[in-house]
């Protein structure tokens, strides 16, 4: 199809070959170190079948790339949408910018997805005009923190609680029923509430990074689950991320969930991990509380802009 009608321009999905070079634009705002390592882990994560780049659109003039974005559904139905990436040889980047969003919330609409995210950096993008024209409005500005695991993490307090890691075979259901408990009165990311179940959520904290059962922790106080914490490695940056922490309303206030954090950052470490890393909803001051207390540091913020199905605001 074309961009705008404007002679040569054309916007195509990216066959498999051209994936590499897509990526590259892409990941042209990154510092130049750190773009092939970029680029060589989503490659191995896609063919670890963790990420899926079907969604890469790019527009080009006589074969060659001129802007570039990517959309990858998650199993919860969620979207999540890398903005459109211009080359320095784009003419009128704010046509093809236009043109690549015009195109995505298209498919959006028509894929069925429940929600659709995009990560800015506010630091380099003050005007989101173009994302609320097509539809962007919901916001939430989200925390990045990193530790290190280097020896210095506190030993969990509590003495008569039993620790388990997940068995797809023996506790999967009491892991999805306590992330939905958990979902109860939190104050991350309240714009999402009720758009999963825990089935959903289980599904998609595997595919960011490389899963480990015995990184998946719940926690037992006198035969109840109160807390849950979810970590998934990334060897390359020998890190774990927090893919979810939370704790059942009940049992919040009470150090559980710190514990709880403590005893699997050090199993993390124990593992070899030097690093851990987590986004957290700016809001959401337990969470905060709780990884400040815990030496996490500031990395940055993005904000998190949401779209809801034909853009339009959630009923």
């Amino acid at each position: 199809m074309t961009a705008d009608h404007s002679p040569g321009l054309m916007i195509s999905s990216v066959s498999v070959r051209e994936w590499p070079t897509a990526l590259e634009l892409l990941f042209a705002t990154f510092p130049a170190e750190e773009v092939q390592p970029r680029i060589d882990s989503t490659l191995i994560a896609v063919s670890e079948g963790r990420l899926d780049l079907s969604g890469l659109r790019w527009i080009t003039r006589n074969g060659a790339p001129l802007a570039v974005s990517l959309t990858m559904e998650q199993p919860d139905s969620v979207t999540l949408v890398w903005p459109p990436v211009m080359s320095s040889d784009a003419e009128n980047p704010a046509v093809m910018e236009a043109a690549l969003l015009r195109e995505l919330t298209a498919r959006l609409d028509q894929s069925g997805s429940r929600l659709a995210q995009i990560l800015l950096d506010p630091t380099e993008t003050t005007d989101c005009s173009i994302y609320e024209a097509h539809g962007f409005s919901t916001r939430a500005d989200l925390d990045f923190l990193v530790r290190t695991l280097d020896g210095t993490l506190p030993i969990p307090d509590i003495a008569d609680w039993e620790v388990e890691t997940f068995d797809e075979s023996s506790n999967r259901e009491r892991f999805v029923t306590l992330i939905e408990a958990t979902y109860l009165g939190s104050q991350d990311c309240t714009v999402l509430d009720g758009l999963r179940n825990g089935q959903e959520a289980l599904a998609s904290h595997r595919l960011s990074g490389q899963f480990h059962p015995e990184l998946w922790t719940l926690y037992k106080i006198a035969g109840t689950d109160v807390a849950v914490v979810l970590l998934n490695e990334h060897p390359e940056q020998s890190a774990v991320e927090l893919v979810y922490f939370g704790v059942t309303p009940a049992a919040r206030g009470r150090g559980y969930g710190q514990n709880a954090l403590i005893q699997a950052l050090n199993s993390a470490a124990a593992r070899g991990n030097l690093l851990a890393f987590l986004a957290v909803d700016a809001k959401n001051r337990f969470a905060v509380d709780v990884y400040a207390n815990l030496g996490f540091s500031h990395l940055s913020r993005r904000q998190a802009l949401f779209r809801w199905p034909g853009g339009l605001a959630r009923k």
